[in-house]
């Protein structure tokens, strides 16, 4: 039986490809013609090729390399095919693992600006109380020894750079970077001898070393907005509420940078919430 040939404007055409691409396939090894006219040159495909055509896209479509679809159609063994196929599930799950955990990192951040900029348009300096759900963190403390390793710049960088030598890729953590402090008083009165820096870590992250959960408890709250007045004067607005309101302290604090250097470029509009965790009535 005589076999069908279609050219290649035909063949792209039945195939909806353009005819460069067909061209690009046959320089790949992927195709090659079932006829080649002797004095014109021009190229004919048979029903088979053109069904290979829509194999080699759709392998393309499942994220295969080039140099994987030509090893699988031209070995055509299953056990091959297998392999390449176990390799791109693997894959393609670390993919997904990933884009899960920057849309995660995405949600947290905008979250933050949006807080950020509530705070800033109403210049919301209120206390009030809160209640900070428990969660998993990754973590590390410092012994800052100047007042530059104090600053939100250094503390920041240092923190991310721990990040990653600890093996966790930036969007596994996610939220405002916090700075724990174990004596607020400490704090106050620029004496602080360690700081720990955490920040929330999402479900499924490369690495869990330096982890701890934090949270499940009341605090007190108040921002602290740019340079309006310095961050003591938020602490001890806190303090006065809650002697006012009869809130006992358990003597720690937490600082949240809600807006800093990598959302704004002016110190004027950080925003900074300060929490006093309540002790728990006996």
């Amino acid at each position: 039986m005589e076999l069908t040939l279609f050219s290649i404007g035909k063949a792209a055409d039945i195939c909806s490809v353009s005819t460069s691409t067909l061209r690009y396939y046959e320089q790949n090894g992927l195709i090659t013609p079932d006829h080649v006219d002797e004095e014109n040159r021009y190229r004919y495909y048979s029903y088979e090729t053109l069904l290979r055509v829509q194999t080699i896209r759709y392998l393309l479509d499942e994220g295969f390399p080039l140099s994987e679809i030509r090893e699988m159609l031209q070995k055509d063994d299953l056990k091959t095919m297998k392999s390449h196929f176990a390799a791109q599930i693997t894959q393609t799950e670390a993919e997904l693992r990933y884009l899960k955990q920057r849309l995660a990192s995405l949600n947290a951040w905008h979250a933050l600006l949006v807080e950020g900029d509530h705070v800033l348009k109403h210049n919301d300096l209120s206390v009030h109380t809160r209640y900070l759900p428990e969660h998993n963190c990754f973590f590390f403390r410092r012994h800052p020894s100047s007042e530059e390793e104090q600053t939100t710049a250094f503390i920041e960088t240092t923190y991310y750079t721990e990040c990653k030598r600890n093996g966790n890729d930036l969007v596994d953590l996610g939220g405002s970077i916090n700075v724990y402090y174990d004596s607020y008083e400490d704090r106050m009165d620029s004496r602080v001898k360690q700081l720990t820096l955490f920040q929330t870590m999402y479900p499924d992250s490369l690495s869990y070393d330096n982890t701890m959960t934090f949270g499940g408890f009341l605090a007190a709250s108040c921002y602290c907005i740019g340079t309006q007045q310095p961050i003591s004067q938020t602490y001890q607005k806190i303090l006065d509420w809650c002697c006012d309101h009869r809130f006992r302290l358990r003597g720690d604090s937490l600082e949240r940078h809600v807006l800093d250097g990598y959302s704004v470029i002016h110190e004027e509009n950080y925003v900074t919430e300060v929490l006093l965790p309540i002790a728990e009535e006996e």
